[in-house]
């Protein structure tokens, strides 16, 4: 099973995305979404879509607001039921998968725990075009992700800069399965507004108002150990 976990900031744009996503898997049963919105509204939006197009999934409301996707995705991986050999994948709205990707990250993790690194069409393979290596995509199994205590995204960071910590555990921990040079057609095409393949938008902005905020947490907790970095305070749950 793959499990599509999704903590959207266009929830009304989600149905099309998902779309996206769904049309270029082999079959669907072998998804299940968990996908985290912030009203009931958006709830009962995004459950009718799973129920009209007979799609496997749960939708949480968290209500308080937040900025960026770090909190969100704790949400929804600390709340995850999945068995170990499952993979789970972080997607988002302005990525487009490859046709076959459930076959593709399920072959390349068979047999193996660990997180796969992909081609998202604008990262260099050496992260020369980048300030800091990251994991833009993250695709792990489930047995990767409980190494990582459950985090994917730290919550101490709101966006930025959280994929850059998200690189760092995984190396030191050796768990990176890179797979970049091997399969250069297979790219989830990352449609970032800095690559110029969208316009940004009120969100994109929101995240960019906390940079320096979490461009100052990355650098303070770049050096504390991989024990320190993993855990994450109660008040957070």
């Amino acid at each position: 099973m793959i499990q599509l976990l999704w903590c959207t900031i266009r929830p009304y744009n989600f149905p099309s995305a998902h779309t996206e996503w769904m049309k270029r898997v082999k079959s669907v049963d072998s998804i299940f979404s968990s996908v985290l919105v912030s009203t009931d509204q958006e709830k009962e939006f995004i459950e009718t879509y799973f129920l009209r197009n007979s799609l496997k999934g749960r939708v949480v409301s968290y209500k308080p607001p937040y900025p960026g996707v770090c909190l969100p995705s704790y949400k929804l991986s600390y709340t995850l039921e999945a068995d170990m050999d499952d993979v789970v994948v972080f997607a988002s709205d302005d990525f487009i998968p490859p046709s076959g990707w459930e076959v593709y990250v399920t072959g390349k993790l068979k047999n193996l725990t660990g997180a796969l690194l992909v081609n998202d069409g604008y990262q260099k393979i050496d992260f020369s075009n980048m300030e800091h290596p990251v994991f833009s995509i993250p695709i792990m199994k489930y047995e990767c992700l409980t190494r990582l205590n459950l985090v994917i995204y730290h919550p101490a960071y709101s966006h930025l800069y959280s994929d850059a910590e998200l690189y760092l555990n995984l190396n030191e921990m050796s768990l990176i399965v890179d797979d970049r040079k091997n399969s250069p057609d297979m790219v989830f095409e990352h449609h970032h507004w800095s690559s110029g393949k969208r316009n940004p938008d009120s969100n994109d902005q929101s995240y960019y108002n906390n940079r320096e905020k979490d461009r100052l947490t990355w650098e303070k907790r770049k050096k504390l150990s991989l024990q320190q970095r993993l855990l994450v305070d109660e008040s957070f749950l």
